[in-house]
């Protein structure tokens, strides 16, 4: 199984962790790695919107770019 983002393979998939379903007309499957990038930038993003003193520290000020 490819990763739809990053088209490497997925190491060990399992539906479970890897596929992603977003309504019932899309899905995809997503790997390790990108699922961690899409946190990661999802993080920044509530840390602009909630600049609380943890998100600050996770995810670097709560500035916007």
């Amino acid at each position: 199984m490819k990763c739809t983002l990053c088209k490497k393979d997925i190491v060990s998939y399992n539906p479970e962790f890897h596929h992603f379903v977003i309504d019932e007309k899309h899905s995809t499957d997503i790997c390790g790695e990108c699922t961690d990038k899409f946190f990661k930038w999802q993080g920044k993003k509530m840390s602009v919107l909630f600049p609380t003193n943890a998100m600050k520290k996770r995810y670097g000020g709560g500035k916007r770019e």
